[in-house]
């Protein structure tokens, strides 16, 4: 009897040793996956080491009182990502995306990366039928006709600097490497529009809270690896356009934003904003030909100030 309580003892000490050691080990790749992927959801570690907060009605009437002060037809979505509460107005309006859609289209391009039908790595040429002179977005010039780069680095100009020319190259790579029912707007169950304008050309409509699936993908990784995810949401946060969503708060804390105009008829932006511990997600779609900048910068900021309160 006294062999056998020695040896439950044993038994009982060894299984504690390694259920420590398998928090120790969980702990650390926690620790881990935060530091090699800083813009990924932390649920997505083992841990979640975001903040609760609860009370957004005091925000939700700040932004919807504002919203009534400036009097443009709009779609706005905030989510407070730790818990998922939201806060929406304009649910029914439906704007031209613009170039908000060119990060489906670099997502469609990773997508197809990742099942081995493209190299990100491998060079193509600049077209002259790729060149877009349009002024509005990215720098006209920037890519010549007769250069070549990466698809990686492509991918990266069409996010940061809005590039038409860069866009179109991505699009004309992936478009027939992977079925439509792969891509990631039909990944995402999102229902889009097309208009047709008085010019012939076709153009997406979608409101802010779908648009913002769109990203809240890349941070929960939920159609692409998280070495994908986590490469695109880091070009979008050197997006050279600090005008928006960036100006409504410190240049210390990181935004990963994509822009959207519609000759000067529809303006947008939407982003990430990574408060420390209190990551949420803002999308605000403008339909207005004024200076909206002063928009987009308070609302922004109504936002930031909220959700870094300490109180």
């Amino acid at each position: 009897m006294k062999r056998l309580i020695l040896v439950l003892l044993a038994i009982s000490l060894v299984g504690n040793i390694a259920l420590g050691l398998h928090h120790i080990r969980n702990r650390d790749t926690t620790a881990e996956f935060i530091d090699r992927y800083p813009l990924l959801s932390k649920r997505l570690a083992s841990e979640d080491h975001n903040d609760i907060l609860i009370d957004f009605d005091p925000l939700r009437q700040q932004v919807k009182e504002y919203l009534v002060k400036i009097n443009v037809p709009h779609s706005f979505y905030f989510e407070y990502l730790p818990t998922g509460t939201s806060i929406r107005d304009g649910d029914g309006n439906e704007l031209i995306g613009a170039s908000l859609m060119k990060t489906p289209i670099v997502m469609n391009l990773y997508k197809a990366a990742e099942a081995g039908k493209v190299d990100l790595n491998k060079k193509v040429m600049v077209l002259q039928s790729d060149i877009s002179n349009d002024p509005q977005y990215g720098s006209p010039g920037k890519l010549k006709a007769g250069e070549s780069l990466t698809l990686r680095e492509i991918s990266r100009i069409a996010l940061t600097e809005s590039d038409n020319t860069a866009a179109y190259i991505v699009y004309r790579s992936s478009k027939d490497l992977i079925p439509a029912k792969d891509q990631s707007l039909n990944n995402l169950d999102i229902e889009v529009q097309n208009k047709q304008t008085n010019e012939g050309g076709e153009y997406v409509l979608i409101g802010a809270r779908a648009y913002a699936s769109i990203l809240k993908c890349l941070y929960l990784s939920c159609y692409l690896s998280e070495d994908s995810s986590s490469e695109i949401l880091e070009s979008l946060t050197v997006s050279t356009n600090t005008e928006r969503i960036k100006a409504g708060v410190p240049d210390s804390v990181k935004v990963a934003n994509k822009i959207g105009s519609f000759s000067q008829q529809t303006q947008s932006d939407c982003g990430i904003v990574y408060v420390p511990n209190r990551p949420y997600l803002l999308c605000l779609m403008l339909e207005s030909n004024k200076n909206v900048e002063a928009y987009f910068k308070e609302i922004s900021r109504m936002a930031y100030e909220y959700t870094k309160r300490t109180d």
